[in-house]
């Protein structure tokens, strides 16, 4: 029996797994006492997890991204020797203590041409045998896993190639969007586009306003027992504005304010809690005891 390996999935899991050791070794510069809390390489991918309390800032990972590829470009040698364990130890060979080792142990030694260790590791897995081999390496997405460690996501050649052009049709497809010839003018069309969508969203909100103060004001309305007045308004109006403004026009006034979807609002004169009134009506609501508010069916019961 014969064991067949797919030599280009090997040859893309080598390059993610020696990534992953140069990664490593950039993350011990930037945390000093972290240590790797998990992994996974895949086909030109890997994923690495390590004990950390923060995440990466953007220029350190436009850092680590410009160190791994330097080392790339600089077709450093990968070493891998069975050595004693005692031995690999001794030469600082990184450990994960979780893990149990016999007394001969594989070592995966990354070095400059001076021989100066760039890394060194225990690992069983396969590896190029030179880092010009890797291609690239990217740094694609950084995340919190759980409390106290932080997993990182790359990609090695020809993965960082595909990534590119994602960017780039997106970058393409905004700058079409927005209306401009170059890249470079992005940036500034962007600026110029969120000043004026701030403008805007003010604008909008002084109407918005306007036009909630002209409805509890100028609206026809209802009452009914206790309730002095009864208002239905647009379900598409800001609830959060609507009740802002109800409580300053209707100081002293028990009022329901209601829509077609049966949201309501209560507001109740500052001896009368709202939340008994709203029990005493048998509708569900969340609140304080000068205004509740919910979405209850049986509201529509009292405006009949």
């Amino acid at each position: 029996m014969k064991l067949m390996v797919e030599k280009s999935q090997r040859y893309a899991k080598m390059r993610a797994h020696t990534a992953t050791h140069l990664l490593h070794t950039q993350l011990a510069k930037i945390f000093k006492t972290t240590k790797q809390a998990g992994s996974l390489v895949d086909e030109d991918y890997l994923r690495f997890d390590f004990n950390t309390d923060r995440l990466l800032t953007p220029e350190e990972i436009h850092e680590i991204e410009k160190n791994i590829n330097q080392m790339i470009y600089d077709a450093y040698e990968v070493e891998v020797k069975e050595r004693s364990y005692d031995e690999a130890i001794q030469l600082w060979a990184k450990a994960f203590f979780e893990d149990k080792y016999g007394d001969t142990v594989r070592v995966v030694r990354i070095s400059t041409h001076n021989d100066e260790i760039v890394s060194i590791e225990l690992c069983g897995g396969t590896h190029v045998t030179n880092t010009k081999d890797i291609g690239c390496f990217s740094i694609i997405w950084q995340e919190a896993v759980a409390s106290g460690v932080k997993r990182i996501s790359a990609v090695t050649w020809p993965k960082v190639g595909m990534r590119i052009h994602e960017i780039q049709d997106i970058l393409d497809t905004t700058v079409e969007k927005l209306w401009i010839k170059t890249h470079t003018q992005l940036s500034d069309k962007l600026d110029k586009t969120l000043k004026e969508y701030d403008d805007m969203k003010i604008h909008l909100e002084v109407l918005e306003t306007n036009m909630i103060k002209k409805i509890l004001t100028w609206s026809d309305f209802s009452s009914w027992k206790d309730l002095d007045k009864i208002f239905f308004v647009p379900f598409a109006l800001n609830f959060k504005n609507l009740a802002f403004q109800a409580k300053s026009i209707f100081e002293n006034q028990n009022v329901l304010i209601y829509t077609s979807e049966w949201w309501f609002i209560l507001l109740t004169k500052p001896w009368v809690s709202a939340k008994e009134f709203a029990t005493k009506l048998g509708i569900k609501w969340w609140g304080t005891d000068t205004m509740v508010q919910g979405r209850d069916e049986k509201v529509l019961e009292i405006i009949k």
